[in-house]
């Protein structure tokens, strides 16, 4: 598996229209790549081991894809974020009301067992909430990475290499400038090109990703 890659960024609204043809292997994989790390890791933070995070993948994927022949393209019912947030917490806590009530059906009185199964209903309804928090958290670190692997593709190397060494590593100027033989405004110029191309790639990626699709 591997992070979300710059040439996989295609326009949303394209890429969907293209999963609705399931035997488009090419439109699902780049599917895939986009997304399974933002799934797997809102899993993980909602308390889902490695196995239940990796089914949550793979349940989402399988529900998207059930969905996808009848796609129509619907900016008034919602963006792919939300509608993909809910197929995902959906899939999350289910599993998660499975893995609590398995052992209190074989461990709790039956006359407790409905007092036990509010509880966890409780439990996951909390969860459900957690959820969103962690969804927003990795959704933005995923069009972060996916900005990053954009621009680290289209930008000068050098340049790149100074933005990596002051802003993603927090190396100061000095540092950078001695590690790379470059002078104070040299550094502060590759930086601030970078910078911005950065901040152009996160408005582009959020374009992208906010074309709207149907319910879940």
């Amino acid at each position: 598996m591997s992070h979300v890659t710059d040439d996989s960024l295609l326009t949303r609204r394209t890429l969907l229209n293209r999963l609705r043809n399931l035997d488009d292997q090419e439109s699902w994989r780049t599917f895939f790549d986009l997304y399974w790390r933002l799934l797997y890791n809102v899993a993980r933070k909602s308390g889902l081991d490695d196995p239940g995070a990796q089914e949550i993948v793979q349940e989402t994927v399988i529900a998207v894809a059930r969905k996808m022949p009848e796609f129509r393209y619907d900016p008034a019912r919602g963006t792919f974020r939300q509608w993909l947030l809910r197929i995902t917490r959906r899939r999350i806590v289910d599993h998660l009301r499975r893995v609590y009530r398995q052992p209190l059906k074989a461990e709790v009185a039956p006359d407790l067992l409905d007092e036990e199964e509010e509880h966890a209903a409780a439990i996951t309804d909390q969860s459900a909430s957690a959820i969103d928090r962690v969804w927003d958290e990795e959704w933005e670190q995923s069009t972060f990475d996916a900005a990053v692997a954009r621009v680290r593709a289209a930008i000068n190397p050098r340049h790149f290499q100074v933005f990596d060494y002051c802003v993603l590593k927090g190396w100061p100027a000095s540092k950078v400038a001695a590690t790379l033989g470059l002078n104070a405004a040299q550094v502060y110029l590759a930086k601030h090109r970078v910078a911005q191309a950065m901040k152009r790639a996160v408005r582009e990626i959020n374009d992208e990703r906010s074309q709207g699709i149907m319910d879940a």
